[in-house]
């Protein structure tokens, strides 16, 4: 790292490959607020890329993007492969402005999540964001009970930060 008693780390895991795995319902919850702005957004874009390289068609993709407001840009969308163009178009066109609701954006995305819940599919809803909430309720308790209770349901939450060091709250992450 860049200081005594900092480190930098990175893991990565692979499963074990698989022929068929059970088709999934996956929900983005894309942070666009200012805090976004340059890297983080570039690297949130990457994100969003890598994991479409891995759908299948039939795969069900939600996304709703968030600042001070939500924006649900895809819904109940059925993609037609690896590298779905829709889903590469949504994320190549996201653009940062404005404040932080993060808890806001994790609720929109928790209900798209629930509108297309499959019992028979992986269900995930996965937050990309510098981890910073500065709108709307900022409590890291009242936001994580929201992956709390979807947890229950079958949805689990996957968090993916995107830094950079110093700008990157990974307690609400």
């Amino acid at each position: 790292g860049d200081g005594e008693g900092l480190f930098d780390m990175q893991i990565g895991v692979r499963s074990a490959d698989a022929e068929t795995r059970r088709p999934m319902t996956l929900t983005f919850v894309a942070d666009t607020s200012g805090s976004m702005s340059g890297e983080p957004i570039q690297r949130e874009r990457a994100v969003i890329r890598a994991i479409a390289k891995s759908l299948s068609e039939g795969d069900i993709v939600n996304m709703v993007t968030w600042s001070t407001t939500n924006a649900v840009v895809l819904e109940g969308h059925v993609v037609t492969g690896a590298d779905d163009a829709v889903l590469i178009d949504k994320a190549n066109g996201m653009t940062p402005g404005g404040g932080t609701d993060l808890n806001g954006g994790l609720k929109a995305g928790y209900m798209l999540a629930q509108k297309h819940y499959g019992a028979a599919r992986l269900n995930r809803v996965i937050l990309i964001s510098d981890g910073g909430a500065n709108a709307g309720v900022t409590d890291q308790n009242l936001i994580g009970n929201n992956s709390k209770d979807a947890d229950q349901e079958g949805i689990y939450l996957v968090g993916v930060g995107t830094g950079p060091a110093g700008g990157y709250h990974d307690d609400l992450m």
